[in-house]
Protein backbone atom coordinates (compact mmCIF):
# COMPACT_ATOMS: atom_id res chain seq x y z
CA UNK A 1 0.00 0.00 0.00
CA UNK A 2 1.82 3.02 -0.96
CA UNK A 3 1.58 6.47 1.08
CA UNK A 4 -1.67 8.03 -0.04
CA UNK A 5 -3.32 4.92 0.30
CA UNK A 6 -2.08 4.36 3.79
CA UNK A 7 -3.69 8.37 4.37
CA UNK A 8 -6.87 7.12 3.05
CA UNK A 9 -7.26 4.08 5.19
CA UNK A 10 -10.29 4.47 6.66
CA UNK A 11 -12.25 5.47 3.10
CA UNK A 12 -11.15 2.16 1.43
CA UNK A 13 -12.13 0.01 4.09
CA UNK A 14 -15.99 -1.54 2.92
CA UNK A 15 -19.23 -1.20 4.66
CA UNK A 16 -20.71 -2.58 7.42
CA UNK A 17 -24.47 -2.80 6.68
CA UNK A 18 -25.86 -3.89 10.10
CA UNK A 19 -25.12 -2.87 13.54
CA UNK A 20 -25.05 -6.85 14.24
CA UNK A 21 -22.06 -7.46 12.69
CA UNK A 22 -20.01 -4.51 14.49
CA UNK A 23 -18.48 -7.57 17.39
CA UNK A 24 -17.67 -9.73 14.69
CA UNK A 25 -14.20 -9.08 14.18
CA UNK A 26 -13.62 -10.41 10.57
CA UNK A 27 -14.82 -6.75 9.44
CA UNK A 28 -11.44 -4.86 11.28
CA UNK A 29 -8.45 -3.79 9.91
CA UNK A 30 -5.69 -2.89 12.51
CA UNK A 31 -4.93 1.24 12.16
CA UNK A 32 -2.02 1.71 9.98
CA UNK A 33 1.44 1.74 11.79
CA UNK A 34 2.38 5.16 11.25
CA UNK A 35 -1.14 6.61 12.14
CA UNK A 36 -2.17 8.33 15.50
CA UNK A 37 -4.90 8.34 17.85
CA UNK A 38 -5.97 11.84 19.98
CA UNK A 39 -7.76 11.20 22.84
CA UNK A 40 -9.55 13.92 25.16
CA UNK A 41 -11.39 13.98 28.21
CA UNK A 42 -13.02 16.04 30.41
CA UNK A 43 -11.81 16.45 34.22
CA UNK A 44 -14.37 16.40 36.81
CA UNK A 45 -17.20 15.89 34.03
CA UNK A 46 -19.54 14.54 36.91
CA UNK A 47 -19.47 17.69 38.67
CA UNK A 48 -20.02 19.82 36.03
CA UNK A 49 -22.95 17.79 34.81
CA UNK A 50 -24.45 18.38 38.38
CA UNK A 51 -23.83 22.15 38.20
CA UNK A 52 -25.71 22.25 34.91
CA UNK A 53 -23.30 22.47 32.47
CA UNK A 54 -23.99 19.00 30.68
CA UNK A 55 -24.50 21.53 27.53
CA UNK A 56 -20.92 22.76 27.60
CA UNK A 57 -19.29 19.70 28.89
CA UNK A 58 -21.19 18.36 25.15
CA UNK A 59 -20.05 21.54 22.77
CA UNK A 60 -16.41 20.92 24.47
CA UNK A 61 -16.21 16.85 23.92
CA UNK A 62 -17.43 17.53 20.37
CA UNK A 63 -15.03 19.98 19.13
CA UNK A 64 -11.77 18.37 18.43
CA UNK A 65 -13.81 16.23 16.29
CA UNK A 66 -15.46 19.71 14.65
CA UNK A 67 -12.17 21.27 14.33
CA UNK A 68 -9.72 18.56 12.84
CA UNK A 69 -12.42 17.33 10.46
CA UNK A 70 -12.71 21.11 9.07
CA UNK A 71 -9.25 20.38 8.27
CA UNK A 72 -9.68 17.75 5.95
CA UNK A 73 -12.61 17.93 3.87
CA UNK A 74 -11.74 15.56 1.52
CA UNK A 75 -10.79 12.96 3.99
CA UNK A 76 -12.61 10.72 6.14
CA UNK A 77 -11.25 10.03 9.90
CA UNK A 78 -12.51 7.51 11.85
CA UNK A 79 -13.80 8.90 15.26
CA UNK A 80 -15.82 8.18 18.10
CA UNK A 81 -17.96 10.81 20.15
CA UNK A 82 -18.25 9.85 23.90
CA UNK A 83 -19.95 12.67 25.93
CA UNK A 84 -17.45 14.14 27.76
CA UNK A 85 -14.50 13.55 25.23
CA UNK A 86 -13.35 11.80 22.02
CA UNK A 87 -11.20 10.21 19.86
CA UNK A 88 -9.99 10.16 16.80
CA UNK A 89 -7.44 8.66 14.54
CA UNK A 90 -5.07 10.16 11.64
CA UNK A 91 -2.38 9.95 8.94
CA UNK A 92 0.92 11.22 10.16
CA UNK A 93 0.68 14.15 7.69
CA UNK A 94 -2.22 15.55 10.08
CA UNK A 95 -0.40 15.58 13.18
CA UNK A 96 1.22 19.41 13.22
CA UNK A 97 -2.67 20.11 13.13
CA UNK A 98 -4.43 17.97 15.16
CA UNK A 99 -2.42 19.53 17.50
CA UNK A 100 -3.38 23.11 16.73
CA UNK A 101 -6.83 21.80 17.13
CA UNK A 102 -6.59 20.40 20.60
CA UNK A 103 -4.57 23.27 21.75
CA UNK A 104 -7.47 25.66 20.84
CA UNK A 105 -10.27 23.32 22.54
CA UNK A 106 -8.64 23.15 25.81
CA UNK A 107 -7.63 27.06 25.40
CA UNK A 108 -11.41 27.59 24.64
CA UNK A 109 -12.44 24.94 27.69
CA UNK A 110 -10.28 26.77 29.99
CA UNK A 111 -10.90 30.33 29.46
CA UNK A 112 -15.01 30.74 28.41
CA UNK A 113 -16.70 27.79 30.30
CA UNK A 114 -13.72 27.02 32.94
CA UNK A 115 -13.33 23.59 32.43
CA UNK A 116 -9.84 21.17 31.95
CA UNK A 117 -10.13 19.42 28.36
CA UNK A 118 -7.56 16.42 29.31
CA UNK A 119 -5.50 15.93 25.23
CA UNK A 120 -3.09 13.56 24.13
CA UNK A 121 -1.94 12.33 20.94
CA UNK A 122 -0.73 8.85 20.75
CA UNK A 123 1.57 7.16 18.03
CA UNK A 124 -0.06 4.01 17.51
CA UNK A 125 3.22 1.69 16.95
CA UNK A 126 3.53 3.36 20.93
CA UNK A 127 -0.04 1.34 21.64
CA UNK A 128 1.03 -1.50 19.74
CA UNK A 129 4.76 -1.73 21.58
CA UNK A 130 2.42 -1.86 25.18
CA UNK A 131 1.06 -4.72 23.64
CA UNK A 132 -2.55 -3.49 22.67
CA UNK A 133 -4.17 -3.26 19.25
CA UNK A 134 -6.50 -0.65 17.44
CA UNK A 135 -8.51 -2.19 14.62
CA UNK A 136 -11.41 -0.75 13.25
CA UNK A 137 -14.46 -1.06 10.99
CA UNK A 138 -16.64 1.19 9.00
CA UNK A 139 -20.78 1.14 9.49
CA UNK A 140 -22.71 2.66 7.24
CA UNK A 141 -25.52 4.82 8.92
CA UNK A 142 -26.52 6.74 5.51
CA UNK A 143 -24.99 7.67 2.11
CA UNK A 144 -24.01 10.96 3.76
CA UNK A 145 -22.42 9.30 6.79
CA UNK A 146 -20.32 6.34 7.66
CA UNK A 147 -19.31 5.45 10.84
CA UNK A 148 -16.37 4.12 12.45
CA UNK A 149 -16.26 1.34 14.78
CA UNK A 150 -13.31 0.03 17.00
CA UNK A 151 -11.84 -3.40 18.23
CA UNK A 152 -9.08 -3.82 20.50
CA UNK A 153 -8.16 -2.92 23.78
CA UNK A 154 -5.79 0.22 22.33
CA UNK A 155 -8.37 3.13 22.87
CA UNK A 156 -9.24 1.79 26.14
CA UNK A 157 -5.13 1.65 27.52
CA UNK A 158 -4.67 5.58 25.41
CA UNK A 159 -8.57 6.97 27.62
CA UNK A 160 -6.88 5.48 30.78
CA UNK A 161 -3.34 6.45 30.26
CA UNK A 162 -4.69 10.18 29.75
CA UNK A 163 -6.72 9.83 33.40
CA UNK A 164 -4.38 8.07 35.33
CA UNK A 165 -1.14 10.16 34.21
CA UNK A 166 -0.97 13.57 34.74
CA UNK A 167 2.10 14.28 32.31
CA UNK A 168 3.50 12.84 29.99
CA UNK A 169 5.51 13.18 26.33
CA UNK A 170 1.66 12.23 24.78
CA UNK A 171 -0.02 14.96 26.88
CA UNK A 172 -0.83 18.53 25.52
CA UNK A 173 -0.37 21.22 28.13
CA UNK A 174 -2.57 24.27 28.33
CA UNK A 175 -1.19 26.71 26.01
CA UNK A 176 -2.64 30.45 26.27
CA UNK A 177 -1.29 31.18 23.52
CA UNK A 178 -2.40 28.99 21.78
CA UNK A 179 -3.95 29.77 17.90
CA UNK A 180 -7.99 29.75 17.09
CA UNK A 181 -9.13 26.45 15.02
CA UNK A 182 -11.74 26.50 12.63
CA UNK A 183 -14.61 25.86 14.78
CA UNK A 184 -17.43 26.23 11.84
CA UNK A 185 -20.21 23.76 11.86
CA UNK A 186 -20.26 23.20 15.54
CA UNK A 187 -23.66 23.30 16.60
CA UNK A 188 -25.90 23.40 19.26
CA UNK A 189 -29.66 24.99 18.34
CA UNK A 190 -31.77 22.11 18.86
CA UNK A 191 -33.96 21.72 22.22
CA UNK A 192 -33.35 18.29 23.84
CA UNK A 193 -35.68 15.38 21.95
CA UNK A 194 -38.42 13.89 24.15
CA UNK A 195 -39.48 10.80 21.94
CA UNK A 196 -43.19 10.81 22.79
CA UNK A 197 -44.30 8.18 24.87
CA UNK A 198 -41.13 6.88 25.16
CA UNK A 199 -38.02 7.06 28.04
CA UNK A 200 -34.42 7.59 26.80
CA UNK A 201 -31.34 4.79 28.23
CA UNK A 202 -27.97 5.60 27.58
CA UNK A 203 -25.89 2.51 27.86
CA UNK A 204 -22.63 1.34 27.91
CA UNK A 205 -22.01 -2.76 27.86
CA UNK A 206 -18.57 -4.24 27.78
CA UNK A 207 -17.81 -8.25 27.56
CA UNK A 208 -15.94 -10.31 29.83
CA UNK A 209 -13.56 -12.38 27.39
CA UNK A 210 -12.44 -14.64 30.80
CA UNK A 211 -16.65 -15.73 30.35
CA UNK A 212 -17.00 -16.39 26.70
CA UNK A 213 -16.39 -15.53 23.31
CA UNK A 214 -16.97 -11.54 23.56
CA UNK A 215 -18.43 -11.80 19.95
CA UNK A 216 -20.90 -13.71 20.98
CA UNK A 217 -21.57 -11.97 24.12
CA UNK A 218 -22.35 -8.83 21.96
CA UNK A 219 -24.86 -10.83 19.53
CA UNK A 220 -26.70 -12.29 22.72
CA UNK A 221 -27.61 -8.84 23.96
CA UNK A 222 -28.22 -7.26 21.09
CA UNK A 223 -30.49 -10.17 19.93
CA UNK A 224 -32.50 -9.64 23.00
CA UNK A 225 -32.34 -5.96 22.44
CA UNK A 226 -34.33 -6.77 19.15
CA UNK A 227 -36.69 -9.12 21.06
CA UNK A 228 -37.34 -6.29 23.75
CA UNK A 229 -37.41 -3.50 21.76
CA UNK A 230 -37.81 -4.08 18.02
CA UNK A 231 -34.18 -3.23 17.27
CA UNK A 232 -33.47 -1.56 14.46
CA UNK A 233 -35.71 1.84 14.06
CA UNK A 234 -38.02 1.77 16.85
CA UNK A 235 -34.89 2.15 19.27
CA UNK A 236 -33.94 5.61 17.39
CA UNK A 237 -34.01 8.57 19.96
CA UNK A 238 -34.54 11.29 17.49
CA UNK A 239 -37.28 11.01 15.59
CA UNK A 240 -37.93 13.53 12.78
CA UNK A 241 -41.67 14.71 14.17
CA UNK A 242 -39.67 15.63 17.67
CA UNK A 243 -37.27 17.78 16.22
CA UNK A 244 -37.81 21.58 17.46
CA UNK A 245 -35.16 23.94 16.97
CA UNK A 246 -34.07 26.38 19.96
CA UNK A 247 -34.42 30.08 20.26
CA UNK A 248 -33.29 30.69 23.38
CA UNK A 249 -30.24 32.68 24.17
CA UNK A 250 -29.21 31.01 27.64
CA UNK A 251 -29.78 27.59 26.17
CA UNK A 252 -27.84 28.74 22.66
CA UNK A 253 -24.69 29.70 24.80
CA UNK A 254 -22.77 26.82 24.68
CA UNK A 255 -22.07 27.54 20.81
CA UNK A 256 -22.20 31.32 21.26
CA UNK A 257 -19.03 30.76 23.45
CA UNK A 258 -17.34 28.49 21.52
CA UNK A 259 -18.05 29.78 18.66
CA UNK A 260 -17.11 33.78 19.65
CA UNK A 261 -13.90 32.75 21.82
CA UNK A 262 -11.14 35.35 22.12
CA UNK A 263 -13.60 38.27 20.32
CA UNK A 264 -15.40 41.21 21.80
CA UNK A 265 -18.83 41.70 23.46
CA UNK A 266 -20.15 43.26 20.04
CA UNK A 267 -18.77 40.43 17.90
CA UNK A 268 -20.51 38.01 20.19
CA UNK A 269 -23.89 40.12 20.09
CA UNK A 270 -23.85 39.61 16.39
CA UNK A 271 -23.49 36.23 16.53
CA UNK A 272 -26.60 35.77 18.95
CA UNK A 273 -28.40 37.58 16.45
CA UNK A 274 -27.03 36.11 13.55
CA UNK A 275 -27.95 32.77 14.53
CA UNK A 276 -31.46 33.64 15.73
CA UNK A 277 -31.98 34.96 12.52
CA UNK A 278 -30.91 31.73 11.06
CA UNK A 279 -32.82 29.50 13.53
CA UNK A 280 -35.99 31.38 12.64
CA UNK A 281 -35.40 31.01 8.64
CA UNK A 282 -34.76 27.51 9.50
CA UNK A 283 -38.10 26.92 11.01
CA UNK A 284 -39.78 29.01 7.92
CA UNK A 285 -37.76 27.25 5.48
CA UNK A 286 -38.53 23.61 7.15
CA UNK A 287 -42.18 24.42 7.99
CA UNK A 288 -42.70 25.33 4.24
CA UNK A 289 -41.19 22.57 2.60
CA UNK A 290 -38.32 25.35 1.21
CA UNK A 291 -36.04 24.00 -1.77
CA UNK A 292 -33.30 26.35 -2.45
CA UNK A 293 -30.25 26.11 -4.93
CA UNK A 294 -28.31 24.90 -1.90
CA UNK A 295 -30.96 23.07 0.04
CA UNK A 296 -34.01 21.14 0.67
CA UNK A 297 -35.17 21.81 3.73
CA UNK A 298 -38.10 19.24 3.27
CA UNK A 299 -35.89 16.60 4.42
CA UNK A 300 -33.24 18.00 7.22
CA UNK A 301 -35.27 16.72 9.66
CA UNK A 302 -35.25 13.14 8.12
CA UNK A 303 -31.40 13.44 7.71
CA UNK A 304 -30.80 14.34 10.73
CA UNK A 305 -33.13 11.98 12.54
CA UNK A 306 -31.02 9.31 10.30
CA UNK A 307 -27.20 11.12 10.41
CA UNK A 308 -26.64 10.35 13.81
CA UNK A 309 -24.71 8.25 16.09
CA UNK A 310 -26.50 6.63 18.64
CA UNK A 311 -25.39 3.77 18.42
CA UNK A 312 -21.40 3.21 18.61
CA UNK A 313 -18.88 0.41 19.32
CA UNK A 314 -15.20 0.78 20.61
CA UNK A 315 -14.99 -2.55 21.98
CA UNK A 316 -17.88 -2.10 24.17
CA UNK A 317 -21.35 -1.16 23.04
CA UNK A 318 -22.70 2.81 23.54
CA UNK A 319 -25.82 3.41 23.11
CA UNK A 320 -28.53 6.29 23.52
CA UNK A 321 -31.98 4.28 22.31
CA UNK A 322 -35.46 4.73 23.61
CA UNK A 323 -38.19 2.59 24.91
CA UNK A 324 -41.26 2.48 27.20
CA UNK A 325 -40.36 2.11 30.92
CA UNK A 326 -41.44 -1.42 30.58
CA UNK A 327 -38.99 -2.44 27.97
CA UNK A 328 -36.49 -0.41 30.06
CA UNK A 329 -36.84 -2.78 32.96
CA UNK A 330 -36.69 -5.60 30.88
CA UNK A 331 -33.20 -4.61 29.60
CA UNK A 332 -32.19 -4.01 32.53
CA UNK A 333 -33.12 -7.43 34.38
CA UNK A 334 -31.85 -9.18 31.42
CA UNK A 335 -28.25 -6.99 32.24
CA UNK A 336 -28.47 -7.57 35.67
CA UNK A 337 -28.50 -11.64 35.06
CA UNK A 338 -25.52 -11.27 32.78
CA UNK A 339 -23.42 -9.22 35.31
CA UNK A 340 -24.59 -11.58 38.14
CA UNK A 341 -23.14 -14.39 35.91
CA UNK A 342 -20.34 -12.26 35.27
CA UNK A 343 -20.59 -12.35 31.58
CA UNK A 344 -20.15 -8.76 31.27
CA UNK A 345 -20.39 -5.17 33.35
CA UNK A 346 -22.99 -2.38 32.28
CA UNK A 347 -23.38 1.20 33.29
CA UNK A 348 -27.10 2.37 32.42
CA UNK A 349 -29.02 5.79 32.83
CA UNK A 350 -32.04 6.97 32.17
CA UNK A 351 -34.00 9.78 30.92
CA UNK A 352 -36.87 11.74 29.48
CA UNK A 353 -34.64 13.36 26.57
CA UNK A 354 -31.89 12.89 24.89
CA UNK A 355 -29.16 16.25 23.90
CA UNK A 356 -27.96 16.94 20.38
CA UNK A 357 -24.52 18.27 19.19
CA UNK A 358 -24.27 19.24 15.93
CA UNK A 359 -21.41 19.14 13.25
CA UNK A 360 -22.76 20.44 9.91
CA UNK A 361 -20.30 20.59 6.45
CA UNK A 362 -23.41 21.73 4.58
CA UNK A 363 -27.39 22.20 5.54
CA UNK A 364 -28.14 19.74 2.72
CA UNK A 365 -27.39 16.30 3.53
CA UNK A 366 -23.69 16.88 4.97
CA UNK A 367 -24.71 17.26 8.73
CA UNK A 368 -23.62 14.89 11.58
CA UNK A 369 -25.30 14.41 14.80
CA UNK A 370 -23.75 13.48 18.26
CA UNK A 371 -26.88 12.05 20.70
CA UNK A 372 -26.52 11.89 24.83
CA UNK A 373 -28.97 11.21 27.24
CA UNK A 374 -29.96 14.79 28.62
CA UNK A 375 -28.50 15.64 32.08
CA UNK A 376 -24.97 13.90 30.79
CA UNK A 377 -26.17 10.48 30.54
CA UNK A 378 -23.00 8.97 29.06
CA UNK A 379 -21.31 10.25 31.94
CA UNK A 380 -23.61 8.86 34.50
CA UNK A 381 -23.90 5.56 32.89
CA UNK A 382 -19.90 5.39 32.44
CA UNK A 383 -19.65 5.91 36.52
CA UNK A 384 -22.25 2.87 37.07
CA UNK A 385 -20.41 1.29 34.36
CA UNK A 386 -16.92 1.35 36.10
CA UNK A 387 -18.50 0.48 39.26
CA UNK A 388 -19.72 -2.77 38.30
CA UNK A 389 -16.60 -3.34 36.11
CA UNK A 390 -14.29 -2.73 38.87
CA UNK A 391 -16.24 -5.23 40.64
CA UNK A 392 -16.50 -7.76 37.83
CA UNK A 393 -12.50 -7.29 36.98
CA UNK A 394 -12.99 -8.52 33.71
Amino acid sequence: MNTSNIDHFFEQLPLLNSFFEVSDISYYQPLPEDWYVAVTDIVNSTEAIQNNQYKWVNILGASPLVGLLNETPDQELPFSFGGDGCIICFPPYLLDTAKKVLAASKKIGHEEFQLTLRTAIFPVSDIREQGHEIKVAKFHISNHYQQAVFMGEGLSYAEDYIKTHESSPYHLPLDTEAEGADFSGLECRWQEVEPEGKTVITLMVQSNPQKGEPHQTYQKVLGRMREIFGFDNTTNPIPASALKMNMSVSELMGEVKFRTAGQSWFERLLYIVKIELQILLGNIFMGLGYQSSKTDWSIYKDDFSLNNDHRKFDNMLRLVICGTEEQHQQLQNYLDEMYQDSVLAYGLDNSQKAMVTCMVFAYHRQHIHFIDGSNGGYVKAAKAFKKRLAALNC
